[in-house]
């Protein structure tokens, strides 16, 4: 999806849509009730994907409003087809609130089952309804009499209405349009929060890695200690065998830098601040000094910068 900056867009067809949906259940107690009922579901709904959008609106059961509008669908479309075999016609009142039902449905499903080629097919169509209620509705004719033998064109073009209900139709489109084109809930979503987002589970995936390496060593120090003391030998003679031996991993110079620290081989962000701070809990301090570092483990001798006084 594309980002633009759409806090103030947003705002203004959010007016727009409330103006429209006031509209809308001001028509509720006339005789087209149930259409006007179809288009105010719909604008309540937009209104909260338009604010999803531009302001991160949320709220628990969101993903039962996919189901909601599903269900309006369907009961918008019983009702269509219930014209059609009285009538003989669904009727374009009828026949844009199903169409406006079903898109914001459409918008509530997961990202997964929105396709390109749908949504732009969707947004092609939606501009151009726009249009068409920004040109207006022609006036209907009045009907010839039976003695007119030839119907002649007019001289000049019926008026076209533009009223209140062709203006708020007209602003319904735009926003569907708007959501279909920025995508809903993708406008708060910035670079450095997503990067955040990757980086976190690599953080915490190299504490845990620290976190069990750190008792994995007590533990063979323990056993190596425990080994000495059943054998009868005295403690400095097991030091003094486990400082012959070769370390496998020698430990690196320290840094001449005060607030740089030389890590050792397999170091985590846990094991240092364990180390230098007496706590592992404070690894986030090393771990947001260090951006760049995504690595589990670290090599012998890489530079870790170290916070002047970390506190978490």
């Amino acid at each position: 999806m594309i980002s633009l900056p759409s806090t103030y867009s947003g705002l203004i067809l959010i007016a727009a849509l409330a103006a429209a949906l006031i509209f809308h259940l001001s028509r509720m107690l006339g005789r087209q009730r149930w259409v006007h009922a179809a288009y105010a579901a719909a604008a309540i709904g937009l209104i909260y994907l338009m604010g999803a959008a531009a302001f991160g609106w949320a709220f628990a059961g969101e993903g039962a409003l996919l189901w909601v509008y599903l269900a309006l669908f369907t009961l918008t479309a019983a009702v269509a087809a219930r014209r059609r075999l009285t009538f003989g016609a669904i009727g374009l009142p009828w026949l844009s609130a199903l169409i406006q039902l079903g898109v914001v449905a459409y918008m509530f499903a997961p990202e997964s089952f929105r396709k390109p080629p749908v949504t732009a097919a969707l947004f092609l169509y939606f501009v151009f309804e726009a249009l068409v209620w920004l040109r207006g509705r022609e006036d209907e004719p009045a009907t010839p009499g039976d003695d007119d033998d030839k119907k002649r064109p007019p001289l000049f073009p019926p008026p076209r209405r533009r009223g209140v209900a062709e203006v708020s139709l007209a602003v319904t489109a735009i926003a569907i349009a708007y959501l279909l084109f920025v995508g809903p809930r993708t406008a708060n979503v910035g670079p450095d929060s997503a990067t955040a987002q990757q980086q976190e589970p690599q953080i915490e995936e190299a504490a845990a890695t620290g976190e069990t390496a750190a008792p994995a060593e007590t533990a063979a120090s323990n056993e190596a200690a425990s080994s000495g003391s059943a054998t009868g030998e005295q403690p400095e003679a097991a030091l003094q065998v486990a400082t012959s031996e070769p370390s496998a991993a020698p430990a690196p110079a320290a840094a001449k830098d005060p607030g740089v620290y030389a890590a050792r081989a397999g170091d985590t962000f846990k094991s240092i601040a364990k180390r230098l701070y007496g706590t592992a809990d404070k690894w986030r301090a090393l771990a947001d000094a260090n951006p760049d570092l995504k690595a589990k483990k670290f090599r012998a001798g890489q530079l870790i910068k170290l916070p002047s006084a970390p506190t978490r």
